[in-house]
């Protein structure tokens, strides 16, 4: 019965040493994209509000470094390896998507 209890209770857990996904970050805080717009450049259409304005572009050294951290796929991948149970997550939710594709096409079918 204890077995069977530990099956059911989500285990957590965490690695408190992230040295390597320290190392990531400081190697990008350079940014190595630039924005796709100038500085003070209204945002036509970004507006989420319902009585806001559009958005002014700012410059590039005015965003946070986290932003340049997600445009780039090596950072989010060292980060990924440096944290192996994120990645595991990420890989089964792909495979959970995988998954119900397959049976929304196979309940397709059999219609």
């Amino acid at each position: 019965m204890f077995r069977q209890l530990l099956r059911t209770v989500p285990r957590q857990l965490r690695f408190y040493s992230s040295e390597a996904a320290n190392e990531a970050s400081k190697e990008v805080a350079k940014p190595k994209v630039v924005s796709s717009v100038q500085a003070g450049t209204v945002l036509k259409g970004c507006n989420v509000r319902k009585n806001g304005e559009d958005p002014v572009a700012l410059a590039d050294e005015e965003y946070p470094a986290w932003l340049w951290e997600v445009l780039d796929p090596e950072i989010q991948k060292a980060k990924l390896e440096a944290d192996p149970i994120v990645a595991a997550r990420k890989q089964r939710r792909e495979l959970n998507r995988k998954k119900i594709k397959e049976q929304n096409f196979l309940a397709g079918m059999r219609s």
